[in-house]
């Protein structure tokens, strides 16, 4: 099943407002110094800007940064690298910015966010990693951290550094306002979907219990 990008909502309550920002955007956390900053890959620039801001306020002593040769056409409008790797990309702008090339990892392999985590636990060894920051657009931040709790030790400690993006029209939205605007509400849904059908083929950490109310949402006849 494709899960189109802009799925139609429905009419929402206070109480599932509120659930789904939890789910979609995860829990808000303080920012403290972690053993790996992680960062899914992706062709937008906040990818970088954020990962190297997180660097630099010492919220990670290792970065390991992930994403290989997206065939997806909808790249973000500044990407001019053409098919090279997410990984490289992100690795040679914060080489660019001063950070040590010792403290990076790559794994430019990876076609998805699965990918990503799996294949980057084939480069590094997770075993004594006790907490992780990873860097990811905001809306995307809750099925990131159950992609990387599905593969990864379970005794890890999670904290989501997420980026806002924008629309065309340079709107933008976070966990506060993305229910206000038509296309942020279409993209926050779609992600509890994705959340929804990925938990149940076994790609991410499934979700316990789905939203009250949104319960059809979790038929097999609805996908």
């Amino acid at each position: 099943m494709i899960i189109p990008k802009y799925p139609e909502v429905p009419r929402l309550t206070d109480n599932q407002i509120e659930e789904l920002t939890e789910i979609v955007f995860c829990k808000e956390t303080e920012f403290k110094n972690n053993d790996v900053i992680f960062v899914f890959g992706t062709t937008h620039p906040g990818s970088y800007e954020n990962a190297l801001q997180a660097y630099k306020k010492g919220l990670g002593k290792e970065i390991i940064i992930s994403g290989g040769t997206s065939g997806s056409p909808d790249k973000h409008k500044d990407w001019i690298y053409g098919d090279k790797s997410e990984a490289r990309v992100l690795f040679e702008k914060l080489v660019a910015h001063g950070v040590p090339i010792e403290k990076m990892v790559i794994e430019d392999k990876s076609t998805n966010s699965m990918e990503n985590v799996i294949f980057s636990k084939e480069i590094y060894d997770f075993s004594k990693t006790k907490s992780i920051i990873f860097i990811s657009k905001n809306y995307a931040s809750g099925r990131q951290l159950r992609t990387l709790k599905k593969y990864l030790p379970n005794d890890i400690h999670y904290t989501a550094y997420g980026y806002n993006i924008y629309f065309d029209d340079e709107t933008t939205f976070d966990r506060h306002d993305w229910m206000k605007y038509d296309k942020s509400k279409s993209l926050v849904f779609g992600e509890y979907l994705r959340i929804l059908f990925y938990g149940k083929l076994g790609y991410i950490e499934e979700l316990s219990e789905p939203i009250k109310g949104l319960e059809k949402y979790t038929d097999p006849l609805f996908y």
